[in-house]
């Protein structure tokens, strides 16, 4: 028989793993669990090495592509890959007896619960608890005896219950939504509008199936608990917000955070969400957190940090790439600060000189200004209406000017007309004449309401979360927790025809940026209008 090198090395690893949980002593009791969960979510042994599994044709996975969670997911209700069904390993799937008829092929039809022995056999050797073979897809793992104690007492905790502390009581379940400091009031109205009405026609039970999609006889549409929504305004500097929100978390429990609206300071949002395993839906936010890792927290887009990576694509796309870029932005303006750093990281290695005009709290934008400019150099306008709107008539400095549609708060940008000339506008958005159509179901939900579109992205992305939530909370409700609850935005999330201002939306399993594209666009004719330099990309 031939072996191939892949095939060899995948036979060396599988046999060093099997060889590094040989030995030591037994885990007490109340470490099996931890050791479970490590191996289950992150493939990594009580040693620290990763975990090593083979599957057919001689592949082999390790580490983190080894992990149960990569297919059955956090919450073990599984899924599908592909055209595989991945099957549920939580406690109730496993550990009690399936009758026959019930259940698909891949649990096995008709089988009997599973044992600890069972468990390791399926484990090990791909065959379950009634002596049928699994799916191809389903790794052959090389785990001790240890190993497969302690996943089976971690799967025994899945789905994780939900804590008394979870905003889900029987009766009520309880959101809320954050107000991050110095936010405008006509932006946190704007979107507590969208989210109170969506929260009244939950509460309002389901409406009257008419015509073709009347519901058979016998029939009836789900309710749901009732929702109750409360809001949290955070106070003072940043440093201080966790501890606010800890203390808004312990007076009133919350299933998960909705919405949102701030700038760009969210890190400690972010913070909490995960530390405290709460889910945080789309927040509306002008530049979205530098670090983004973690389970909990989900975004729509990057905000001015997207349209930063579109201005780097663009000039190292042209001939001679980024020569000098010069960067203007207020000095207490922490959005245009985040999108400064972030083209200039992404310039970093394109060999073009950066520089930037820090504008001082209180000091006017005056031409003068940017007289230091270079005459063939890029100029970067991190600016807001106020100040974009005082650049002067005269011909702009620089032969190439970028502003940002984020900072800028809307199409119509107060550029003088000398200046639009040059100018190109980072967009994350869809561009205004093919969204018309795509906006009018929120534009008409919104006036159903009584709700006068007031701040079109803000009331945009509370839309979004809206119906984000409405729909994970049905698919959700029977198997009621935070983790599946999350898995379920990933997965509706792309088949929601409900996108906001943004051209398209979607999560993969682990991405937490649902918007991922944008334009660079031009300003055309007298209003103003937007058209795109080249297709939408995503950098």
């Amino acid at each position: 028989m031939r072996i191939t090198f892949r095939a060899a090395i995948g036979m060396l690893l599988l046999a060093l793993a099997a060889q590094a949980g040989a030995a030591g002593e037994a885990p007490a009791p109340g470490d099996l669990v931890a050791r479970g969960r490590a191996l289950y979510r992150a493939g990594r042994r009580a040693d620290g090495s990763p975990l090593v599994a083979g599957r057919t044709g001689g592949l082999v996975l390790a580490g983190a592509e080894a992990a149960c969670v990569a297919c059955h997911r956090r919450s073990g209700m599984g899924g599908a890959e592909g055209r595989s069904y991945i099957p549920p390993v939580t406690a109730a799937a496993l550990f009690t007896p399936m009758p026959a008829g019930k259940g698909a092929s891949a649990i096995g039809d008709g089988r009997p619960a599973y044992a600890e022995a069972s468990l390791a056999r399926a484990l090990r050797e791909g065959v379950d608890a009634s002596g049928r073979h699994l799916d191809y897809v389903m790794p052959r793992y090389r785990l001790d005896d240890q190993e497969v104690r302690a996943l089976h007492a971690y799967l025994r905790t899945l789905p994780q219950a939900l804590a008394a502390d979870a905003g889900a009581q029987t009766d009520t379940v309880h959101f809320a939504t954050v107000i991050a400091p110095g936010v405008p009031a006509q932006r946190s109205e704007a979107m507590l509008g969208v989210l109170q009405a969506c929260f009244d026609e939950h509460n309002a039970g389901p409406q009257p199936e008419r015509g073709r999609r009347k519901l058979a006889q016998g029939m009836e549409q789900r309710a749901g608990r009732p929702w109750q929504l409360h809001v949290w305004r955070l106070q003072g500097p940043q440093e201080g917000w966790e501890a606010q929100l800890a203390r808004h978390a312990s007076e009133q429990p919350v299933f998960a955070l909705v919405g949102g609206v701030g700038g760009a300071q969210w890190a400690p949002v972010h913070g909490f969400c995960e530390g405290a395993g709460v889910p945080c839906l789309f927040p509306h936010l002008e530049a979205a957190p530098a670090a983004t890792d973690g389970f909990y927290p989900i975004y729509l887009g990057k905000g001015a940090l997207l349209e930063a990576a579109l201005v780097a694509r663009y000039l190292a796309q042209q001939p001679g790439g980024a020569v000098h870029v010069t960067q203007v932005l207020r000095e207490h303006d922490a959005s245009a600060k985040a999108a400064a750093a972030a083209l200039r990281k992404a310039l970093a290695t394109a060999g073009a000189t950066m520089t930037e005009i820090r504008i001082p709290a209180g000091a006017a934008v005056r031409p003068d200004t940017l007289a230091k400019v270079p005459a063939q150099g890029t100029l970067v306008l991190w600016l807001r209406p106020d100040d974009l709107q005082r650049l002067g008539e005269g011909r702009p400095a620089g032969a190439q000017v970028f502003v940002s549609a984020t900072l800028a708060g809307r199409d119509e940008v107060p550029l003088p007309p000398a200046w639009k000339e040059r100018a190109l506008m980072a967009y994350p958005y869809e561009l205004p004449q093919q969204r018309t159509l795509r906006t009018l179901p929120m534009r008409q939900w919104l006036a159903q309401r009584g709700l006068p579109l007031t701040d079109e992205r803000v009331q945009g992305d509370a839309y979004v979360a809206c119906k984000a939530l409405r729909t994970a909370m049905l698919e959700a409700e029977d198997h009621f927790g935070r983790d599946y609850f999350v898995e379920r935005v990933e997965t509706d999330m792309e088949r929601s025809n409900a996108t906001g201002l943004y051209p398209s939306l979607a999560l993969g399993i682990g991405q937490r940026f649902a918007a991922k594209t944008g334009y660079l666009v031009r300003f055309e004719g007298e209003r103003g209008g937007l058209a795109a330099v080249g297709e939408r990309i995503a950098p």
